[in-house]
């Protein structure tokens, strides 16, 4: 069988694009002929593979200017222009939100080809509130689509409608995306939460992450992830300054990549690090590597999370899969379904920041002997490869 995987992009590796990549590997792996396709693909982006671009290719002409802007924006319009690339696929399993699931649609009207639609989040640009939209469009691609969006977003929430409810399956990254599906859609999603690699995201010797450790204070908290205002670290470091008020060595740990696009966004946070005292506590850390986030999550702990209404949220889970427990909001967003309260971590009154605080210290304050065993068998259970595999397997089978 062949099958196609479509997204907008692979410019970065937020959560979509790791679970792409993942189920490319895992559908190979069982014996399917599968690739990945982007309007945009960024060859120089950092991914966890000997061979990193393997299955990955765009799905438009050299022709159009292999630029993220240009190839995202026109992604839509020029979609019919792709149906060509997909010829000889049997399925199209279509991430949204974006021109994906639209790709799917033109592809079964004109070829009677069957897609299936993984829908991370219903598309932002169009159905959060003002609020959350300025926070959303954190780079140039994004401020044009939301600019778009104010001009054409009628049409766009059409060319949306059409393409998720036409789907021949859909499937929702957590319940509390189901939830939301449902309410927009007016159709019921079946859950396939996001696959962590629980033999690479693992409990490493403890001797090894000792010296690791040491050049943390205690207690030693960590987060990772995209460093864009819509993530509200702003709020974490908030969060920070009441640990730091009772334990005054404690390290705030933040991963994630640098660039150009958040860099004012990051100068905002050490400026606001520094107002609040705490600058020598808190340490951005930069792109990590697979390898190197394993150490830092088995060293860390708590790993923190201060997303609100996440859709799904990877760190957490990989976190609890290398045996530290998280703390999240509980405000019903999709961490609230990877973090048991007082099994696997602790969740903290929506947005109150000194609740979240008191949260991180009781769950630093747990021994890694005691809850590691718990947290890891967690992550197991429920969003292990071959779980996601399995529910993955059976949607395409069911369309054959």
């Amino acid at each position: 069988m062949k099958v196609a995987i479509i997204y907008s992009h692979l410019k970065e590796l937020g959560g979509a694009e790791r679970v792409i990549l993942k189920q490319v590997e895992l559908l190979n792996n069982r014996g399917c002929q599968a690739e990945c396709y982007f309007a945009y693909l960024d060859k120089k982006l950092h991914k966890e593979s000997s061979n990193p671009h393997c299955y990955t290719r765009s799905f438009f002409t050299p022709l159009i200017p292999n630029n993220p802007t240009v190839r995202i924006i026109l992604s839509i319009p020029l979609a019919p222009l792709t149906l060509p690339v997909f010829d000889k696929n049997d399925i199209l399993l279509c991430h949204g939100y974006g021109p994906a699931p639209w790709i799917g649609y033109l592809n079964k009207m004109v070829k009677g080809t069957k897609y299936v639609s993984y829908i991370h989040s219903p598309p932002r640009f169009i159905y959060l509130n003002q609020k959350e939209r300025s926070l959303w469009r954190f780079n140039d691609v994004r401020e044009i689509i939301f600019r778009l969006s104010k001009l054409a977003g009628p049409l766009l929430k059409e060319l949306d409608y059409l393409s998720v409810v036409n789907s021949d399956s859909v499937l929702a990254n957590s319940y509390f995306t189901a939830k939301r599906i449902r309410f927009i859609y007016g159709i019921n999603a079946k859950v396939c939460y996001p696959p962590v690699d629980i033999e690479a995201f693992r409990v490493l010797d403890r001797v090894l992450v000792k010296s690791f450790r040491a050049s943390f204070g205690w207690p030693f908290i960590l987060s990772t992830g995209r460093i864009v205002a819509v993530k509200r670290w702003e709020w974490l470091l908030k969060i920070m300054s009441y640990v730091v008020k009772e334990f005054p060595s404690a390290t705030l740990a933040i991963t994630g990549e640098i660039s150009k696009e958040n860099s004012k966004y990051v100068k905002r946070l050490l400026k606001i690090a520094k107002d609040l005292r705490i600058e020598a506590n808190v340490e951005f850390l930069g792109f990590k590597s697979q390898e190197e986030l394993v150490k830092l999550y088995n060293a860390a702990d708590v790993y923190v999370y201060p997303v609100p209404k996440e859709d799904f949220g990877l760190g957490p889970v990989e976190a609890m899969a290398c045996g530290t427990p998280a703390v999240v909001w509980d405000d019903g967003g999709g961490p609230c379904e990877t973090v048991i309260d007082g099994r696997t971590g602790f969740r903290a009154k929506p947005y109150d920041l000194e609740d979240f605080a008191q949260k991180a210290l009781k769950a630093a304050e747990i021994g890694k002997d005691e809850i590691s065993e718990k947290t890891r068998s967690f992550v197991k259970e429920n969003f292990s490869c071959e779980k996601h595999l399995k529910i993955l397997e059976e949607t395409i089978q069911k369309l054959e």
